[in-house]
């Protein structure tokens, strides 16, 4: 039996294909999970900061921890995958806070 270049090249331009529709799909699914994770965290940023707002409107000071937000003000957050950092000064003046996904 004997094996020409066009046999060869009928069975390695479609594996060449295959496997580079493969790549494009695994790094297509790596960067939308990435995406999401990033809206994720925004999303978590922003309800903090709102829910500071919204305890300073209401109570005129602003609240002493991320615990009391979550318990006065419906704060809903994963503390497995999230880490808050609250820092207050003083009650008059708004705190400071970062908010960041752990790492697995």
């Amino acid at each position: 039996m004997k094996i020409t270049a066009r046999k060869v090249l009928s069975y390695a331009v479609p594996c060449v294909l295959l496997a580079a529709m493969l790549i494009w799909f695994v790094i297509s699914v790596k960067s939308a999970d990435a995406s999401r994770s990033e809206r994720e965290l925004t999303a978590l940023k922003n309800s903090v900061e709102n829910s500071i707002t919204m305890c300073y409107a209401f109570e005129g000071a602003y609240p002493e921890s991320v615990e009391y937000l979550v318990s006065n003000y419906g704060l809903i957050f994963d503390n497995d995958k999230y880490i808050i950092h609250y820092d207050v000064f003083a009650p008059n003046l708004r705190p400071t806070v970062v908010v960041l996904e752990r790492q697995t």
